[in-house]
């Protein structure tokens, strides 16, 4: 399974290691959605590609960064047309 989540612009550079560093004590590696983004509204997304992650334990890890964090979601169950 995979989990989408996002910093908010506005989190320092030393939050955002932060939440890197909590996920990564966990056996969940998180990599940039968008490696080369320079923007902060698309460089602040990252997943996690882990059989063992599940949204709501991700939630839970980042849940003391507060407003750091702005969303947590799972992928997107897509039907063929």
């Amino acid at each position: 399974m995979s989990v989408k989540f996002k910093l908010s612009a506005n989190a320092s550079e030393a939050s955002v290691l932060s939440v890197l560093d909590e996920l990564d004590q966990r056996g969940l590696a998180a990599e940039r959605l968008f490696p080369e983004q320079e923007r902060p509204a698309l460089a602040r997304m990252f997943i996690i590609r882990s059989p063992a992650a599940e949204p709501a334990a991700v939630a839970a890890a980042l849940e003391r960064f507060g407003s750091d964090v702005e969303y947590v979601e799972s992928d997107v169950k897509r039907k063929p047309l």
